[in-house]
């Protein structure tokens, strides 16, 4: 069944934005073309031996499943976990190297997105794709099940789940009972606040604001990253801003520069209360394994008051 995250034909075309594209927007490359719609393909007899990794969350998912060993190839934007770093990198979604995906002779391709390009190479070559296609935090556990069967190794994903579920239960009983502040979700650039992306509710991040003891502020937008307006930031007054940051290095004279720019508005009790917080770490938008981390982090910023978790 297609994830409810993938039911938004129709919506205007600034507000069809993936995690994926999140990435790229992130990572200064531009935009991503909408995920595709082909489905996940069985799984195989064998273990994959050869895998090229297009999404930087199935690649995380792998290694986590003890198989980063068969990693031959991965985005540009897989960054993590370090043993990656020696692994070929092919380019992004818009722009795969196709002669460096053949020369590395993969038996199974991890696309998130549309590129038929590298689609059309695949199927010619007999080339098995999966489509990894995690937006919410049930897409997630689903994904990891699938390339755990995919691999041979269903008891070890199994237990992955398992883990990623009790942890960010026990984030969430340690925020149980406390308020909940209104929190706005923030992908922008740092030089400008005209085209600020949020996070939706079917989004996994404005699940993790929840699991954190917060409100998400556009939580009521069917969008899983809409583009919002200065005046609909205002209007919803939020109390904690959480600025996801990228390989931006957060310079006091950058943060003090960002500040300005919402101090310009009209009064927000986040920035009143010198409640804006610039985060970097590299898992905040990626849906895998880390959303731990993320949730924990989430946590120490939107309740500083509670002592912190393990």
């Amino acid at each position: 069944t297609t994830p409810p995250a993938y039911r938004h034909r129709g919506q205007p075309a600034r507000q069809r934005r993936s995690a994926a594209a999140i990435w790229v927007i992130l990572a200064a490359a531009g935009g991503c073309s909408k995920p595709g719609d082909a489905p996940r393909g069985s799984t195989p007899s064998a273990p994959p031996a050869r895998v090229i990794a297009l999404a930087p969350n199935a690649a995380e998912i792998i290694c986590g499943l003890g198989a980063c060993s068969t990693m031959v190839g991965v985005s540009t934007f897989c960054t993590y976990p370090p043993e990656l770093a020696r692994v070929p990198k092919i380019g992004g979604l818009r722009d795969p190297d196709l002669e460096t995906v053949l020369a590395l002779q993969p038996d199974l391709v991890i696309l998130r997105g549309r590129n038929e390009a590298i689609r059309n190479l695949c199927r010619d070559r007999d080339i098995r794709v999966y489509d990894d296609r995690v937006e919410s935090l049930d897409d997630l556990y689903q994904t990891i099940a699938e390339i755990g069967d995919i691999f041979g190794r269903s008891a070890r994903a199994g237990a992955l789940i398992r883990t990623i579920r009790e942890d960010l239960a026990a984030v969430a009983d340690r925020v149980a009972g406390a308020s909940r502040p209104r929190v706005l979700f923030t992908l922008r650039s740092p030089g400008t606040l005209a085209d600020v992306l949020t996070a939706g509710r079917l989004s996994f991040v404005s699940e993790l604001i929840r699991i954190a003891g917060g409100e998400n502020v556009f939580g009521d937008q069917d969008a899983l990253y809409p583009s919002v307006s200065l005046e609909e930031i205002v209007g919803r007054d939020p109390e904690v801003i959480v600025e996801a940051m990228t390989s931006d290095t957060i310079t006091p004279a950058l943060r003090d520069a960002m500040i300005h720019q919402w101090s310009a508005l009209p009064p927000i009790a986040a920035v009143r209360n010198a409640r804006v917080h610039f985060v970097s770490d590299s898992h905040l938008t990626i849906p895998s394994q880390r959303v731990t981390l993320t949730a924990r982090r989430l946590a120490e910023i939107i309740h500083p008051e509670l002592p912190p978790g393990d």
